[in-house]
């Protein structure tokens, strides 16, 4: 029989929205072959095996997600915040991403993603420019990152596990607070905190 061929972009999209519609569990190689109208050959052609797949699954998700965030044109604050926002709305949009991002976070933070912000050189850079943008110490900095996206990522948990029920306005306001608080307890004036948290 002739090798049938099934473009990989094809593969990694049919198995996102099948994550994205019915969750991780339905991503297997039986369910993506009957999604894409064939057998589970061209699938294995094209990985190789399992772990070839869930590697480049996993590449292919975070590209999605980067892909959906707004940093055009922004300040260095923004654009910190946005990847913020684009988590808070996959959690209240595509919960199963979600839990799919948390069942293999340590796989995204060796792809870049999510978690990163723990790493000291990855954001070396981004701490100097907060920095300087707030007006305050790199380790401030550093802590207002990680304060911050430990309370983004809490707040996504609460959402996605049904705990809490927000809007995206809420859920923003909320992050936001959190940041306002903490750079006045840094010592900048309460309304430049606020105008800077809007920002996020």
């Amino acid at each position: 029989m002739p090798k049938v061929q099934v473009p990989r972009e094809r593969i990694l999209e049919t198995a996102l929205q099948l994550l994205i519609r019915e969750g991780e569990g339905a991503v297997t190689i039986g369910r993506l072959a009957r999604e894409l109208g064939c057998s589970t050959q061209p699938i294995s052609w094209t990985f190789g095996n399992m772990e070839k797949f869930r590697e480049a699954f996993a590449q292919y998700v975070l590209d999605y997600i980067n892909s959906r965030q707004d940093t055009q044109g922004k300040n260095p604050l923004q654009i910190f915040g946005a990847v913020g926002v684009r988590y808070l709305k996959a959690a209240l949009e595509e919960p199963n991403l979600i839990h799919f991002v948390r069942n293999n976070s340590r796989k995204f933070v060796s792809h870049g993603g999510i978690g990163t912000v723990f790493d000291e050189n990855k954001n070396r850079e981004l701490r100097s420019v907060l920095s300087g943008f707030l007006g305050i110490s790199e380790a401030a900095a550093a802590e207002f990152m990680q304060i911050s996206i430990t309370y983004t990522q809490g707040l996504v948990s609460l959402i996605v596990d049904g705990t809490i029920t927000v809007t995206m306005e809420e859920a923003i306001a909320r992050v936001q607070e959190v940041g306002m608080i903490y750079l006045v307890y840094q010592g900048i004036p309460q309304d430049r905190a606020k105008e800077a948290c809007r920002l996020l």
